[in-house]
């Protein structure tokens, strides 16, 4: 297995877990939130919170990540996650929620950013598409299974046990992380020399 391959494998793995992890406590997440948030007009704006921070921590997170590598920002989204997730069970009030809407919407951003960037950097120009329809298939069946599973787990395990195992998860599934190698340099010297033949 060569370098890219080992990448996307890992990345595949990595992204799967979190897939599963989210999709186990997606629908509570909602349910949660609308409760925190103590009306609907309110429930509209901790969203709005979310989703606006998200959109300014994407360009951040992806110019950032040029020169920084992407790994740094993969091992912050699971640890901001991870205390996140945690968080949710003990907040009690409006604002709270405010604050922690607000970094789950940065973490939101950066994760989608920098699992767009780093899926172009580990895989190859020709066979692009296939690998991140199959990256893709794969997460997407992962968070399915999640969220089937999600009811169930709740009503054996309770709400508060479900945060605590998925921000404890998210907090070891880093060790995944430490397999991946960033040699960027290489990555964009094989595309270089590609448009280099393209071109001749």
């Amino acid at each position: 297995m060569d370098r890219n391959s080992k990448n996307l494998f890992l990345f595949t793995a990595l992204s799967t877990i979190w897939a599963i992890i989210f999709g186990l406590i997606g629908p509570f997440y909602v349910i949660h939130v609308k409760r925190l948030s103590g009306g609907m007009e309110k429930l509209g704006i901790a969203f709005g919170i979310m989703i606006f921070f998200q959109s300014l921590a994407s360009y951040v997170a992806g110019k950032s990540s040029d020169k920084l590598g992407r790994k740094p920002f993969l091992f912050l989204i699971a640890y901001v996650n991870s205390a996140i997730l945690f968080l949710y069970t003990i907040i009690k009030g409006t604002h709270q929620l405010y604050i922690l809407q607000g970094f789950f919407g940065i973490s939101n951003g950066v994760s989608q950013t920098i699992s767009t960037s780093l899926l172009g950097d580990i895989t190859t120009r020709e066979k692009r598409g296939k690998a991140v329809g199959i990256f893709h298939a794969i997460v997407g069946i992962a968070s399915s299974l999640g969220l089937v599973l999600s009811g169930y787990a709740v009503k054996k395990y309770g709400l508060k046990t479900i945060f605590y195992l998925a921000s404890f998860v998210l907090f070891f599934s880093t060790l995944l992380l430490f397999g991946i190698r960033e040699d960027m340099v290489l990555d964009h010297k094989e595309d270089y020399q590609h448009d280099d033949c393209t071109k001749n």
